[in-house]
């Protein structure tokens, strides 16, 4: 959806420009039907084809989604410590992709062992919630088939994954890009 991916645009753009969280008060939306919608979705920002920022909840936590998208978009550029803080520079290369989560589920054990890496992300987080790995549909030359899961999810962990400490979430999604 396009008015999201401006909606995430806009958010770098004001927040490099004033140092603030814009709120929704700050964007014009074509679609006024995003302000009474609830979706989780997750932000990623691509410099030069490569995935340079991002930011997601397991679950729903603001009011809309356009919200998310702010709130996401925001935390992407601010918080994610793989990377170097985005400059204004950056924004002409820039490129969006929003996934919205049109299905979330809580795996017991073993079914991690059931999932097609081609079509499922994963996202495995520590009970203690001091950990996560997640794992994108399509995105590592190392998933073809379940028994790759493990070996990725422990080399994002920096640890031996053992399935007991972790909850394990199947995630679908759609996506809205702009690459």
């Amino acid at each position: 959806m396009k008015e999201l991916l401006n909606v995430s645009l806009n958010a770098i753009k004001f927040y490099l420009e004033k140092w603030e969280k814009p709120t929704i008060k700050d964007f014009t939306l074509k679609d006024n039907s995003l302000l009474t919608k609830t979706w989780c979705i997750f932000v990623t920002l691509y410099k030069d084809w490569e995935v340079r920022w991002s930011s997601w909840n397991v679950k729903e936590i603001e009011n809309s989604v356009v919200d998310e998208v702010i709130v996401n978009t925001i935390e992407a550029i601010t918080n994610d410590k793989r990377f170097w803080k985005i400059t204004k520079e950056e924004i002409n290369n820039l490129k969006i992709r929003i996934d919205y989560i049109k299905k979330r589920d809580l795996l017991s054990e073993w079914k991690i062992y059931n999932l097609n890496p081609l079509e499922s992300w994963v996202i495995v987080i520590t009970k203690d919630y001091s950990d996560l790995a997640v794992i994108l549909p399509n995105i590592s030359k190392k998933l073809f088939a379940w028994e790759d899961f493990i070996p990725v999810i422990e080399e994002k962990l920096w640890k031996k994954f053992e399935e007991k400490d972790y909850y394990k979430y199947e995630i679908k999604t759609d996506v809205f890009s702009n690459l």
